[in-house]
């Protein structure tokens, strides 16, 4: 109850935030180098993506925008630090997981950082995908993982880029699913854990498309599935869970880019329209692509309205399988 209060309070204070509107803005925005919170490791979609809408808001803004990778404890310490930064000049690009996993974790009363982030745009979408690595797992497909799981109960290993998360959750479904016991190592973001795939330090890794891409240009990985419950055209001929009969497993990833407290609502509508500019860029949408990522836009009200869905099934999901956090 109290998890599902904590992520209903989040999605409340983001409402709120969207219908206040606080006094106009003064000049033009920005006047200043502007500070772009990653709050997962170098070398992650997250970064990747970030890094491209830095370079191209630089450019019409006319003002330098620089991209600050503050990793750790699954992407809480890149939120509160972004949470507790002054207003208009520091935004935050953060995944469902990382807002998901700080919502429903105990916080000791404590009012998590990610409540107090204005929603401002979605910046992409991407599909979650199980892999393993080829020597380290030969599996062919999912139902052979399944089987090797079955046959060597604990010794094949799942990585996912952190506790808490979709990546962390979506293995615990799998096991429930099919009744297997697999492993799970968390590590510090999706860089880490792809690089923990390929160095065959896990045996398999619940991984973002953009991930997986880069996985399979090393010719040691093999992915077996894909979350989008009709496939993916960023992993084409990758079946579905939902078309291999495993229901849960169904909920793509995305990443929203949030501004702190007390960012007034003119600045956040500029940078709003400013993202949807940038992403709505052919150019932009292509690089996207490129590292398995779908550009997106779109209002701050949009991005309220994906917290709250997400919310809402997320939790769902932590009640119906009783998923704790340490």
């Amino acid at each position: 109850m109290q998890k599902a209060i904590r992520l209903t309070a989040f999605t409340i204070t983001a409402l709120t935030a969207l219908a206040a509107r606080p006094a106009a803005a003064a000049a033009a925005y920005p006047d200043q180098p502007v500070r772009l919170i990653v709050p997962y490791p170098a070398g992650g979609a997250v970064d990747g993506a970030a890094r491209i809408l830095a370079e191209r808001l630089s450019s019409l803004w006319s003002q330098a925008v620089i991209v600050e990778n503050r990793p750790g404890a699954s992407g809480r310490i890149g939120l509160a630090l972004a949470a507790k930064s002054p207003p208009s000049y520091t935004l935050v690009a953060a995944t469902n997981s990382t807002l998901n996993e700080q919502l429903t974790r105990s916080q000791d009363g404590a009012a998590p950082a990610a409540a107090a982030l204005l929603p401002v745009s979605t910046l992409f979408t991407t599909p979650v995908a199980l892999l393993v690595n080829r020597q380290a797992v030969p599996a062919e497909n999912l139902a052979q993982y399944v089987a090797l799981a079955r046959d060597k109960p604990g010794a094949v290993s799942y990585g996912s880029s952190g506790e808490g998360t979709s990546t962390h959750f979506f293995g615990e479904l799998l096991k429930r699913e099919k009744g297997i016991d697999i492993t799970h190592i968390p590590f510090a973001g999706e860089g880490p854990n792809l690089s923990g795939l390929i160095g065959g330090h896990v045996g398999s890794a619940f991984l973002s498309a953009a991930g997986a891409t880069k996985a399979a240009q090393t010719g040691k990985t093999r992915v077996l599935a894909v979350t989008t419950p009709a496939g993916s055209a960023l992993l084409p001929g990758v079946p579905s869970f939902a078309q291999l009969g495993i229901a849960g497993l169904d909920r793509d990833t995305w990443v929203g880019l949030y501004a702190p407290p007390g960012t007034p609502q003119p600045v956040v509508d500029q940078i709003t329209k400013d993202v949807a500019s940038v992403l709505g860029s052919s150019q932009v949408r292509e690089r996207y692509a490129q590292l398995g990522l779908i550009a997106e836009g779109g209002t701050s009200g949009d991005l309220a309205a994906r917290m709250e869905d997400d919310s809402q099934y997320w939790t769902q999901v932590v009640q119906q399988t009783g998923i704790t956090l340490r």
